[in-house]
């Protein structure tokens, strides 16, 4: 492992994790927010803390010096605005204006796995169908902006569904009625993995393109959604049809097989028993 300076561009739920455990392995980290009141507990973690916001033009704080790192991860969500596909391409284009600008030789991109259809099918990294939101629509079109317009090298990991603590998945659907009978396979990943793939790709400059990351196992929805509801003190949630909704299962074996990272949480019904 070579000693990095490394800025995250979106240090909350996942990124402010993952920074400590970057300032763990003795990196140097910047991290930016969009709330200036986070930004005293960025200070006091290590993490030198930057007032940026992407909308779709940079400002905030100087963004030359937060640029002036060896890598950075790209941790932003899709803007909501009824435009977000043009937004999302602006975006791309002003971040790559200042990071060709800068000494960054490393993009890690935190993408969706909903760039990918749900046509009842397993999907890897290669995957033909194209994504059916404006979310994924938007992601896949800086993936590739990026991609092909940066300098310097860039992998993309597109998260399953996140979960750890703070976001317990027991209050998303607990006594709704949903679509689908409950038996369609869910994809999710641990706050855990999310940080410990983002940390293996870091360690690892060489690896480029697209990686899933995703929990190995599938349970169906109703078994997952039942358990994270119970274990919350609250009522499952009611599947109302008979068969079963629109549904893909993610497979993430080549980001074990490039990083060799072993996942904490392979099977998200375990991971449901660490939400604090």
């Amino acid at each position: 492992m070579n000693w990095q300076r490394i800025s995250i561009m979106g240090c909350g739920w996942l990124g402010f994790p993952l920074g400590l455990r970057l300032l763990e392995q003795d990196h140097f980290v910047r991290g930016s927010t969009t709330t200036k009141d986070k930004i005293p507990l960025l200070e006091q973690s290590g993490i030198e803390p930057y007032f940026l916001q992407l909308d779709p033009r940079i400002n905030g704080d100087d963004v030359t010096s937060f640029f002036n790192v060896d890598t950075v991860v790209l941790n932003i969500p899709p803007p909501r605005v009824s435009d977000r596909i043009t937004v999302m391409q602006q975006q791309a284009d002003e971040l790559i204006s200042y990071l060709n600008a800068s000494p960054v030789r490393r993009l890690v991109m935190v993408s969706s796995t909903g760039v990918y259809a749900s046509k009842r099918q397993d999907a890897d990294e290669t995957d033909p169908h194209p994504p059916e939101t404006d979310n994924g629509r938007g992601l896949v079109a800086m993936e590739t902006m990026l991609s092909e317009g940066l300098q310097a090298s860039v992998a993309v990991v597109r998260m399953a569904g996140l979960f750890g603590p703070e976001r317990d998945p027991g209050r998303f659907l607990a006594g709704r009625e949903v679509s689908g009978n409950g038996q369609e396979p869910v994809n999710m990943i641990h706050l855990a993995d999310a940080v410990g793939v983002i940390t293996a790709l870091i360690d690892q400059p060489d690896l480029t393109g697209a990686y899933n990351a995703c929990a190995r196992e599938h349970p169906t929805r109703e078994a997952f959604y039942r358990k994270a509801s119970e274990q919350a003190g609250l009522a499952a949630p009611v599947f109302t049809d008979s068969e079963p909704g629109p549904w893909k299962r993610i497979i993430s074996e080549k980001i074990r097989a490039a990083t060799g990272y072993g996942f904490v949480y392979d099977d998200p019904l375990e991971g449901l028993r660490d939400l604090s």
